[in-house]
């Protein structure tokens, strides 16, 4: 049953290699219906889950790869990374961000600093996630979500320049970086720059949007209606 499963797993990672995500997800659901052993195959389902808003099944795989392969440290890594952000999208904020955090403290990188980074945004405690992300910069100062996450911080706190200036800095590394353009078109709609702002959220539109993004294609469109 287990050779079955990982063939079906292999299909499932194809076809979600090349985006066609409806194939993936049946496959995927096929593979562990038949015992799939690879956890590879396994990580990239719970993956796919969480970015397609299944958020409760995505858990589900994620704390069974952490029970079965507790001695595999890339699995395990990447295991407890998408709980923190299962967490943060089921609506327990303050159980991601104290995961994050944990795991922040163990293994610095540039994804912990940009992960734990908007947490604290959404966390709302903003000089906390500005000196946070402040010192991200310091690690990683081209690190398109770590820009991003300065954009944020600053516009949060109404510094709109210096937002405006890391979130141009943010697509600059990453030009289909969704949620900093979505930014960059509300503030040239606050400047009355209406075709700039028009000509960045038509560029968002056209991005790959998961339910990851901190944006919605249904926000980018109210804002485009909002300019006419």
């Amino acid at each position: 049953m287990g050779l079955i499963g990982n063939i079906y797993g292999f299909l499932g990672y194809f076809n979600h290699s090349k985006g066609k995500n409806e194939k993936a997800l049946d496959w995927y659901q096929k593979a562990e219906k038949n015992n799939v052993t690879s956890p590879n195959y396994q990580m990239a389902y719970g993956v796919l889950l969480m970015r397609t808003g299944h958020y409760e099944k995505a858990r589900q795989i994620f704390d069974r790869l952490l029970v079965f392969f507790p001695h595999n440290a890339s699995i395990r890594t990447n295991a407890r990374f998408n709980l923190a952000l299962v967490y943060w999208k089921i609506g327990d904020l303050e159980t991601a961000v104290e995961r994050m955090t944990k795991m922040h403290s163990e293994l610095k990188n540039s994804r912990t600093y940009g992960a734990l980074g908007y947490l604290l945004i959404e966390n709302g405690d903003l000089d906390k996630a500005l000196k946070f992300n402040l010192d991200a910069l310091e690690y990683d100062d081209t690190d398109p979500v770590v820009l991003d996450n300065l954009g944020q911080t600053y516009y949060q706190l109404g510094d709109l320049d210096q937002a405006f200036s890391y979130f141009q800095k943010a697509i600059e590394q990453k030009e289909d970086l969704v949620d900093a353009l979505y930014h960059l078109g509300n503030i040239y709609i606050k400047r009355e720059q209406l075709d700039e702002a028009k000509e960045v959220l038509e560029k968002a539109l056209e991005c790959k949007i998961s339910d990851l993004n901190t944006v919605t294609r249904e926000d980018i469109e109210a804002k485009l209606k909002e300019i006419g």
